[in-house]
């Protein structure tokens, strides 16, 4: 009940941040925008801060290793890195404005209430305190104790899953380089956002600034590759311009 209680709350809230975030312009046309807009809409089915995300990481990545088309492998690749995002965000925001064990639906709240009548309290979440007990022990064994802790590692994975979003999309198709520009925008103004809810006691610089030094190098690389693309063509005109230049003079001159 926890677990399907907490997750619909993230999800909801995921949902709202990603469709909010789509409105942000993008220079790239309709389709790009359809296209990038499908890699921010890919929900995590378990929580960043389960004890259980762990093993559904897990079985994502061994999902994602045998998907024979190494396209649509880089795409999913890309749209975890977005996930992490999503989830960094989402775990930041709640952390600022509802920390603590959330209720258990339905159970927690009429629980709290009897209690709360009998004993003049004012207790939230009496059986939600006890399953986050056992979730953060679980969480400690697992090195992610900690909302910083697991924002930290959200950021790692982050840029792993970007890197190798990078080597499995094709380089230099027109679609695929659309995509990418978008994207990276996109996550470049994300990342300001976190960073707009961080403070330096959260110890989160150094992990953001390396995610945000590792967009900007993808999106260097997709414009160098179109600009690599589009010289042998400028190359070819200068070469026509040269020879029609030489024939002209060579025609102008007089026979002797």
């Amino acid at each position: 009940m926890l677990l399907l209680s907490r997750v619909i709350q993230r999800r909801l809230l995921a949902a709202t941040i990603a469709g909010g975030f789509a409105l942000l312009p993008l220079t790239v046309t309709a389709a790009g925008n359809a296209a990038v807009d499908a890699l921010w809409n890919q929900h995590d089915s378990v929580s960043v801060d389960s004890a259980y995300y762990v093993v559904h990481t897990c079985w994502d990545g061994l999902t994602r290793a045998t998907q024979s088309d190494p396209t649509q492998r880089g795409l999913d690749e890309l749209a975890q890195a977005n996930s992490d995002l999503l989830n960094a965000y989402t775990l930041l925001q709640r952390q600022r404005t509802d920390p603590g064990p959330q209720p258990v639906a339905i159970i927690d709240p009429l629980l709290s209430s009897l209690y709360n009548f009998v004993t003049g309290s004012n207790v939230k979440a009496p059986v939600g305190s006890m399953f986050n007990w056992a979730n953060q022990g679980l969480l400690q064994l697992e090195g992610r104790g900690s909302t910083n802790d697991i924002v930290r590692s959200l950021m790692q994975d982050y840029r792993a899953k970007q890197a190798a979003a990078m080597r499995d999309l094709p380089a230099g198709h027109a679609d695929t380089d659309a995509v990418l520009a978008a994207n990276a925008q996109r996550e470049t103004a994300f990342l300001v956002k976190i960073k707009d809810i961080t403070t330096p006691a959260d110890g989160l610089a150094g992990s953001l600034d390396a995610a945000d030094q590792s967009t900007i190098a993808v999106a260097a690389k997709v414009k160098g590759e179109g600009a690599d693309k589009a010289k042998p063509k400028d190359k070819a005109k200068d070469n026509s311009v040269k020879s029609q230049s030489a024939n002209t003079k060579g025609a102008g001159q007089p026979k002797k």
